[in-house]
């Protein structure tokens, strides 16, 4: 169901009742969110086919992520090195796992306490507050409107997204990283400037994407917030990474190495671009001019392009756009990082969630919910994937532009979209924070 568009005041309520089309829309959200619970639990796990990450799992199966920081967390209690790859160690205490890629901060705090119990035990307890999160963050959507059709279509937002499906099914951190910024949020619309500050810190060191925010606090001329996670970041990895010096190392290539290799369910634009390249640009990689010792192809310029420009735009609009808005710098800066990271999985979209929540409580645009849509929706994938442990090895160009391309679309619109404004508020109605 998509809600009627922005105009004059639109009527979105009957008679003070929630709206038929707002009932059937969190109906369906409800019951598609009940097959995410569902396909987690049952054996045959019957939704993984439309997910890359479902069917060709490096880390090998249901909870890999997961297992990668509790295996770091042992590791941890062990005095071993957290970086160590578990499938390597034939002394691990999962049954298998990604490589841990995060800072020394999550292994020695939330896989240090989830060590606490069994691993598969601990997985589904983390599986059920990433759910609990979930639902702490429908229950703070409510502060946004009092308009009760309005709160029906944003809960039918944070329920029906199929990203958060395969973030569960990979124990991933991403979703509660998402939650704090939708929690930075609601606490800067209630004036509670201390708390956004601490959200954001703590986003920083669980997981550090959201370093990328740290413009918006140089708009807003403060620094404290900055130089707090700066100096917490440091206590908690330099320590670490003098006693162990190779874990600077895993961590930067594991993090900020520009190869690309390829892999289904890598949905970014970088490996979008890459593909664009190797199906339509094949001598991309042959140099057409040298500065000094270094080639100079289309491939470089491409992809310095694909980072440079999102970024300097972001750049311009957090610090020449006037007047300032929040929301709009944060849901840029957000989306820049689906343009400079070279590896994206599908589970990463959910950071796009709360913005798709806080803009649509505060425009109520109709284009918005086709760019949700397109998000919120598996990729074709289901329709081409074969056997093997690389199926992109058989695809066509169309399959293989289809899959890359299939989530970068709505993510590039919804960039350009803010880009150009169009998630500031409207002078028609106000976002009301209880």
């Amino acid at each position: 169901m998509v809600p009627r568009g922005q105009g004059a005041r639109p009527s979105w309520t009957e008679g003070g009742r929630v709206s038929r089309g707002a009932k059937l829309t969190l109906a369906l959200a409800i019951v598609v969110h009940a097959l995410f619970i569902v396909s987690l639990v049952a054996p045959t796990h019957f939704l993984n086919p439309l997910f890359p990450e479902g069917t060709h799992n490096i880390g090998a199966g249901q909870g890999s992520d997961f297992f990668a920081f509790y295996q770091a967390g042992r590791y941890v209690l062990e005095g071993r090195d957290i970086y160590q790859r578990p499938m390597e160690d034939p002394d691990r205490v999962v049954p298998y796992a990604y490589f841990y890629r995060y800072l020394p901060f999550v292994a020695c705090t939330i896989g240090v306490a989830l060590n606490a119990l069994p691993p598969w035990p601990a997985y589904w307890l983390w599986v059920v507050l990433v759910e609990a999160s979930l639902l702490a963050c429908v229950a703070g959507t409510r502060r946004l409107t009092r308009d009760p059709t309005l709160f029906g279509y944003l809960a039918a937002m944070w329920l029906m997204y199929s990203p958060f499906y395969i973030e569960q099914y990979m124990g991933q951190l991403t979703f509660v990283m998402a939650a704090l910024v939708f929690a930075m949020a609601l606490a800067h619309r209630r004036g509670r400037e201390r708390a956004f500050d601490w959200i954001w810190i703590a986003s920083v060191l669980l997981k550090h994407l959201t370093f990328l925010y740290a413009p918006v606090f140089a708009r807003m001329k403060r620094y404290r917030a900055p130089l707090v996670a700066a100096a917490l970041v440091a206590a908690t990895t330099v320590p670490y990474y003098l006693m162990r010096s190779p874990g600077v190392g895993a961590f930067a290539h594991d993090n900020f190495d520009l190869s690309l290799y390829p892999y289904p369910g890598n949905l970014g634009v970088l490996a979008f671009v890459m593909v664009l390249k190797a199906r339509l640009f094949p001598q991309a990689s042959e140099a057409f001019a040298y500065v000094g010792p270094l080639k100079v192809t289309l491939t470089r310029v491409l992809v310095l392009a694909t980072m440079a420009v999102p970024a300097l735009l972001s750049l311009w609009v957090t610090f020449r756009r006037k007047p300032f808005d929040l929301l709009e710098s944060l849901g840029l800066w957000t989306a820049t990082y689906f343009f400079v990271f070279r590896e994206v999985w599908e589970y990463h979209y959910v950071l796009l969630l709360p913005f798709f929540v806080l803009f649509y409580a505060r425009t109520r645009a109709r284009t918005l919910w086709f760019i949700y849509t397109l998000a919120a929706l598996p990729t074709a994938f289901v329709l081409y994937d074969v056997a093997g442990e690389n199926p992109e090895a058989s695809w066509s160009a169309f399959q293989h532009i289809l899959n890359h391309g299939f989530k970068v679309v709505p993510l590039v619109w919804l960039f350009v979209w803010t880009a150009l404004g169009r998630s500031r508020e409207p002078v028609a109605h106000t976002l009301e924070v209880s």
